[in-house]
């Protein structure tokens, strides 16, 4: 027998004729935050982020904070 995991039900503000992508933050089973996501926005880490400019060409150097 196949244990189910557990559904978490929320509720987004958001207008009914809305389409796209958002971006919920949840703690302890509760929304805290939401962010609609714009079609030219991408959500990644600083490394992704880095690596996607290293791949398109750019020279990525750490700053010195002498």
């Amino acid at each position: 027998m196949r244990s189910q995991i557990p559904m978490l039900n929320v509720s987004l503000h958001v207008s009914p004729a809305f389409t796209g992508r958002i971006l919920v933050y949840v703690k302890n089973g509760v929304v805290i935050s939401e962010n609609p996501i714009g079609e030219e926005e991408i959500i990644a880490s600083p490394r992704t982020i880095t690596e996607m400019l290293e791949r398109a060409g750019y020279c990525i150097t750490p700053i010195n904070k002498g």
